[in-house]
């Protein structure tokens, strides 16, 4: 064996120069193995393979050993993202293909070492710092808004085994929503917003006054209301007293007094806290009158039909209490007319006025307002 050996050394320095040549060869047809699985095709106005491997070592920290597959191809298209990369990263058959898009190609370049380091190490490509003095590299998490992925599905491909398992690589950070108005056209079908059913609210109000008009000078009136509430509306239902008052004549006296119901239909205006209702509605009733000073005088009743309209105001001083203020015109449709009758001519006593006003202060309650 040793004997061989020395042959093959007094061979070889007697044809050096061929020897030389032969190791040359030899040097150029072995590429490294580190090198072979870096594969880089991209245009020529974009960062070469040496560019994209010196970024895969600063994001290592150390040489790249080959650990891993790369086969990246760079194209370049007119519109928008000018450049996209394909590539596959991983152990060799179970390479996971990617792909990004980008305005500028250095991004990819990056881009792509990041996600090579990621493959190699994901502990080391995390925590390593690029040293002072060298290119800073831009995260792919920092450039979010210039380095795009698009979503491409894997090929099946059945894993060769192995001992260890490869790692897996980390999921690129996704791209930031962006919110874009939505165009409505004339084809485009609109659906009407449903609106939530309001509950119905309830009122019961005590109110009171003076009153010109229906009986003889200025009696007092005084009401009882209750109603349902809406939003913008209510319903009433009233009912009214005006307290007697006496027409004094020659021939004879009159004392008179009345009751009514109405119902009114109200609009509720204003803000919430302070309410402008404004109501109409219809009144009926009777005035009862009874003649004084006069033989054999009897009482009789007269009837009563009127318009009502009105206009108020209330103020919250609690969420159920309001207290408020109205202002209310009768106009009279049918009004009784006393007569006092002798067997001589008939002696009117009273008439009731045809308009007669009313100046109410109100108290009210309000059960499950829906305002």
């Amino acid at each position: 064996m040793h004997r061989v050996v020395a042959a093959a050394l007094v061979v070889s320095s007697s044809s050096l120069p061929i020897v030389t040549a032969l190791a040359a060869l030899l040097a150029v047809q072995v590429p490294d193995p580190a090198s072979a699985r870096l594969v880089w095709d991209a245009p020529k106005d974009c960062p070469g393979r040496e560019d994209l491997l010196a970024a895969i070592e600063r994001r290592l920290g150390r040489a790249f050993a080959g650990e891993v597959e790369v086969e990246a191809r760079v194209t370049h298209h007119a519109e928008a993202p000018r450049f996209r990369l394909t590539m596959r990263v991983g152990p060799r058959g179970r390479a996971a293909p990617r792909s990004l898009t980008s305005g500028r190609c250095a991004a990819l370049v990056d881009a792509a070492a990041l996600l090579v380091a990621a493959a190699v190490s994901p502990g080391e490509a995390a925590a390593t710092e690029v040293q002072p003095g060298a290119d800073r590299a831009q995260p792919v998490g920092d450039a979010a808004n210039e380095v795009a992925e698009v979503e491409v599905q894997a090929e099946a491909v059945e894993p060769e085994p192995r001992a260890e398992q490869a790692p897996e690589l980390p999921p690129t950070p996704a791209e930031p929503e962006v919110w874009e108005p939505m165009v409505v056209s004339s084809e485009t079908p609109l659906e009407a917003p449903r609106r939530a059913r309001r509950r119905l609210g309830g009122t019961l109000r005590l109110q009171g006054g003076p009153e010109l008009g229906a009986l003889p000078g200025v009696s007092g009136a005084a009401m009882v209301v209750g109603g349902l509430l809406w939003r913008r509306a209510r319903l009433e239902l009233r009912g009214t007293f005006l307290s007697p008052r006496t027409e004094v004549r020659p021939e004879g006296s009159l004392r008179a007094f009345a009751g009514m119901g109405a119902v009114l239909g109200c609009g509720r205006l204003g803000p919430r806290r302070i309410e402008i209702p404004l109501c109409g509605g219809l009144e009926l009733g009777g005035v009862r009158g009874t003649a004084t000073r006069a033989a054999g005088a009897r009482g009789t009743t007269g009837y009563w039909l009127a318009l009502v309209a009105s206009a108020g105001v209330a103020v919250a001083v609690h969420p159920r209490v309001r207290l408020g203020a109205a202002l209310e015109g009768v106009v009279g449709l049918l009004v009784p007319s006393f007569e006092l009758r002798d067997p001589g001519p008939d002696l009117p006593l009273f008439t009731s006025s045809r308009i007669s006003g009313r100046l109410l202060f109100t108290v009210e309650l309000h059960f499950r307002d829906p305002r």
